[in-house]
This record gives C-alpha cells, structure tokens and sequence, in this order.
C-alpha cells in the first residue's frame, strides 16, 4: 500500500480509514460516520442543510444529522434526499444545489464510491470541500476510469487492486488518485513497465 499522505483520495474514502461508533445502531447496525470528517468540514453553523443519503444503510446517519441539526429561528429545515441509488441522489442533489443559496452545507452518506460520485456532483455546481461532511456506511462498488480506452468499471476493490477494464479488457491497477470532478479512481495497465521493455 503506498502512502497516502499525499494522495487526491479524500481520507474518509482511505482503506482503514478511521470511523466512529454506529450512528444508530438500532436503525442500522452497519452504518458508520467518520466523525472526523463531518467535525473538521461542518460546524453546525450552516444558513441551510441538504441531508443526502443513498441506500438503506444511510437511514441511520440521516436520522442523527436530523436531529443535530434541529429547525432553529433563521434557518430553514434541512433538505433531506434519500435514493436507493447514485444516479438518482446525483440528480436530486443537483437540483437542490441548483436552488441553493450562500450558506448551503451538504452532508453525504452512502457507501464509499457513491459518496465520491456525490462530491463530484456537489463540487460541480460550486460547493468546497469544506462545505461537504462526508459519512460512509460501508466500502461498496467503486468506479476506475482507465486511462487508456475511458471505460468506466464498477467494482468492489481497493486501491492496488486489479480489475478487468470493460471498454479494453486490460488488467487495470488502481491508483490512488481520486478525480475530483469525476469521483472516479484512476486505473491503468498493471504490467505496463513490464511492456515497456
């Protein structure tokens, strides 16, 4: 495993990233936050909140940003999403962003990779990361772009890792490198110094 000290990929998406107790462990058992994420990007002080949460396993995690964030005078109700997919969070957190004003603080909760597709959504209509908390439930089917044809694999692997590419069929590594407008791992030949000689 390299060192990721340097690295695009976010910490809260790092194999063993450190994560606190369930949420609700009542609601969900396998929903967990990253409570370091969520403390150093948000301090409650948002003039509004959107709660978007993907699967079952994000219930938990969005129940517990309800009521931390309860209606007080001058600030509006969080807006809370939940989709059973990414595809269908994206489009909704879009739209809501689309609406949004200056102030706005998003929260996402979802497996690994849906919480990097949801960023990318996020930071595309103007959010910083530091307007983002971020709270995987679990690791889940990432994306790797191959740098070599552009196709886009959906698998459960971590960095170092090798995936067959969908577009090309070379046996990809992945990197670690996250694209940020894209949520997307980098993957690209895995014996291409081998090829090379």
């Amino acid at each position: 495993m390299p060192n990721l000290a340097h690295t695009s990929v976010p910490p809260w998406a790092r194999p063993g990233a450190p994560a606190s107790s369930p949420v609700d462990a009542v609601a969900n058992a396998d929903a967990v936050a990253n409570a370091d994420a969520v403390a150093s990007a948000d301090d409650g002080g948002g003039a509004a909140y959107v709660l978007v949460g993907v699967g079952p396993e994000a219930a938990g995690v969005l129940a517990s940003w309800w009521d931390e964030l309860a209606p007080r005078p001058g600030r509006p109700d969080p807006v809370v999403l939940c989709a059973a997919d990414v595809a269908t969070a994206g489009e909704r957190l879009a739209a809501a962003l689309a609406e949004a004003r200056v102030g706005v603080r998003v929260r996402l909760a979802g497996s690994v990779g849906c919480c990097l597709a949801l960023r990318a959504t996020a930071i595309a209509a103007g959010l910083e990361d530091d307007e983002l908390s971020v709270a995987p439930t679990g690791a889940g089917p990432i994306e790797v772009a191959c740098v070599h044809c552009g196709g886009v694999a959906s698998v459960e692997a971590a960095i170092g890792d090798v995936v067959g590419c969908p577009g090309c069929g070379r046996g990809l590594v992945i990197y670690h490198h996250v694209s940020r407008r894209l949520g997307r791992f980098l993957g690209f030949q895995a014996d291409a110094g081998a090829s090379a000689e």
